[in-house]
């Protein structure tokens, strides 16, 4: 009664509780035990259980029924104060999803007699530090089914293929990190994809990576699929090896009709409607950004969310996008979504550049900033003022100009009176 007793625990004191349990069996004529009782009033209280696809809230303790799909053996580790701690991490899942949940000291040391394929109970707290990840609080064995397939164990050299051809579609800047032991290293990271979809690659020796650039197809030699991650994850040190290869890959990208939530897609469509980029602070106190737009393709449309840097890419209605690595799901208004953050990739067409001279008008509006000239508007990729008449010299690619240099014009009244004509003769 004490493991439901911990999730009500601030909203009543324990001979309340215990006084609710032993109510509930009464009006149910004795016919329930205990902790059925105890569940009862855990759910009248507001603290029912859940799917793994709604834990996200704001409440700091969660209930929910998960299948075991996997457990760490626990490892020790040093505390900032010296103390040794005890550490483990269980991947549970159900019909809905999968959730990490850590075990700490004591709950870590009985990791090793929790076997894969039960079904538990499990109170845990969410993290602070990453979504979807949770700390456990208290556990017991459930009667119940879950639907949730678990995982086959990875037989030792089957971990990736001895050679990988893969087609690097996107690659980070390197990240120093620190170690258990105090000294510091380097990695990068990168997306790669295969005929099969798109994965990570963690590369912890970032001189294999010099001179590959995003668009090469490379082989990789002696990477290792990460077991802990529920995505797909390779890994490569310095034992391994990457080069250049000519052969081709071609990454798949789904239809639009054929998205289905919680799942990460590729796919590729027409910018239909895009709103200006909105400002907020993250819960680190960070600057961030994020911006929805619409992409259609000859069957249906989907609302897209980018995020972080995403949401600053000069992108207009009417361009073909492909975007690689995003999260399916559900928003808010129960409609599915595409999701681009970290790890995503966004690729507009590039046609071959020419060095151009142009001069118009800077016209900035929600969609981005534009250079309005005789023949056309183009977008900048860089910022200027609005309204005033420049001559620009840059990188022309398409319709998005990359200015080099720019030098503001002295304005020709009766230009502008003339094409101000036009627009309203038009």
């Amino acid at each position: 009664m004490q493991f439901h007793y911990a999730l009500v625990d601030d909203l009543m004191t324990g001979p309340e509780f215990e006084a609710k349990v032993e109510a509930q069996i009464t009006a149910c004529g004795d016919l329930i035990d205990e902790q059925t009782a105890a569940m009862l009033v855990v759910r009248d209280a507001g603290r029912q259980h859940l799917k793994i696809r709604d834990l996200a809230g704001r409440s700091s303790l969660v209930l929910f029924f998960a299948r075991l799909l996997s457990v760490t053996p626990p490892h020790t580790f040093t505390r900032k104060d010296g103390s040794e701690g005890l550490v483990s991490t269980m991947t549970v899942g159900d019909e809905s999803g999968r959730a990490e949940v850590t075990l700490w000291d004591e709950r870590a040391e009985g990791a090793a007699e929790l076997e894969v394929g039960e079904v538990f109970e499990i109170i845990a707290k969410r993290s602070e530090r990453r979504a979807g990840e949770f700390t456990l609080m208290a556990l017991q064995k459930a009667a119940c089914e879950i639907r949730c397939q678990v995982p086959q164990p990875v037989q030792e050299g089957e971990d990736a293929p001895p050679e990988l051809v893969v087609r690097l579609l996107a690659l980070e800047q390197p990240r120093t990190f620190s170690r258990r032991d105090g000294t510091t290293g380097e990695m990068v990271g990168a997306l790669i994809g295969t005929e099969a979809g798109t994965a990570r690659l963690v590369c912890w020796y970032p001189p294999l990576l010099d001179g590959f650039s995003a668009g090469e197809v490379i082989k990789l030699v002696g990477a290792t699929r990460n077991r802990r991650s529920e995505k797909p994850e390779y890994l490569i040190s310095e034992t391994g090896e990457i080069t250049a290869t000519d052969q081709e890959v071609t990454v798949p990208m789904t239809s639009l009709s054929a998205l289905v939530p919680d799942q990460t897609f590729s796919v590729s469509g027409t910018v239909r409607a895009i709103h200006p980029a909105r400002e907020f602070v993250t819960r680190n106190g960070d600057r961030s950004w994020v911006r929805n737009l619409i992409i259609g393709d000859q069957e249906t449309e989907v609302p897209v969310v980018l995020w972080g840097d995403h949401a600053l890419l000069g992108i207009s209605v009417g361009e073909d996008l492909s975007l690689y690595h995003l999260s399916a799901r559900n928003g808010r208004s129960g409609s599915l979504e595409l999701s681009a953050g970290w790890g995503s990739v966004v690729v507009t067409p590039a046609p071959p550049p020419e060095e151009v001279t142009l001069s118009g008008t800077v016209i900035v509006t929600g969609a981005g900033t534009f250079l309005d000239t005789d023949d056309g508007r183009y977008l900048l990729t860089d910022g200027a003022p609005h309204g005033r008449e420049v001559e620009m010299t840059g990188v022309l690619q398409g319709y998005r100009l990359t200015p080099v240099s720019t030098r503001l014009l002295v304005p020709d009244y009766d230009a502008v009176k003339e094409r101000i004509k036009r627009l309203i003769d038009d």
